[in-house]
């Protein structure tokens, strides 16, 4: 059985699954959160919220089934789909992880273990894909091994404390895809200026569906390059490009 979290009790984290019909997928990505929620030491005190946004689909249905909350979001952008689960959340800390992804069964203690240090800020994990070829090779090697190596952020799961969150002022609602990313850099940012550091948990890491790639193919990413590099965020702020690019179309 899974641990539910126990009445007037207060959550030590809050993980956010924003989902727009992801009846496919949301079952296997709870199993592995509630399978990292009983390798914790204090299941109880982990609260998982799923963020029904628009589901048409047994969405909802399922996450209930698996013992997730479930709060709803009508706006079609999934910045504010993540600030509505953000808001909803009870947790001291909260991390944010997609309806498509994985974890791995180490992952609330290693975020506890981070965040139980006052020199660190938040973070964020190595991210596997759930295939590989020459496309996400090269995809990987020109999205993640800069954000690690040159920026030092990662996305994967991203987690900090929810009072940090709301100083920040979560995530940037005019941007249609990409959010994440800037939220990674501006939280590192602000460590910087508070003396804290963007950690970025390599021992427990997000399995992420390469669903995308298997729909658009293997080199799309490369095919919006140009745009990207010649626009900046800029193409971030456009509906189209963002539903296009963005790996679910309908979000």
């Amino acid at each position: 059985m899974f641990a539910m979290i126990e009445a007037g009790v207060t959550p030590a984290l809050s993980l956010v699954i924003p989902a727009h019909n992801e009846e496919q997928y949301i079952g296997r990505t709870l199993e592995s959160v509630m399978k990292a929620r009983e390798a914790h030491h204090n299941p109880s005190s982990i609260e998982v919220i799923v963020v029904d946004n628009c589901c048409t689909d047994k969405t909802a249905r399922v996450a209930l089934s698996l013992g997730a909350r479930v709060v709803t979001e009508e706006q079609r952008r999934i910045a504010s789909v993540r600030n509505r689960g953000a808001q909803a959340a009870n947790g001291r800390i909260v991390g944010f992880l997609d309806a498509d992804s994985r974890v791995t069964p180490g992952m609330f203690t290693a975020i506890e273990a981070a965040m139980a240090s006052p020199k660190c800020i938040g973070g964020g994990t190595m991210i596997r894909f759930d295939r590989m070829s020459l496309g996400l090779a090269c995809t990987y090697c020109i999205t993640a091994v800069p954000a690690r190596w040159l920026l030092g952020v990662m996305g994967g799961l991203i987690f900090t404390e929810k009072q940090t969150f709301e100083v920040m002022g979560g995530f940037d609602e005019s941007l249609y895809c990409a959010e994440d990313s800037k939220f990674a850099l501006g939280l590192k940012t602000l460590g910087r200026r508070t003396g804290r550091k963007f950690k970025i948990l390599t021992s427990d890491y997000v399995v992420t569906s390469t669903r995308a790639f298997d729909r658009l193919g293997d080199w799309y990413y490369f095919r919006n390059l140009p745009r990207m590099v010649l626009q900046g965020h800029r193409a971030f702020k456009e509906k189209d490009f963002g539903r296009k690019f963005w790996y679910d179309a309908g979000r």
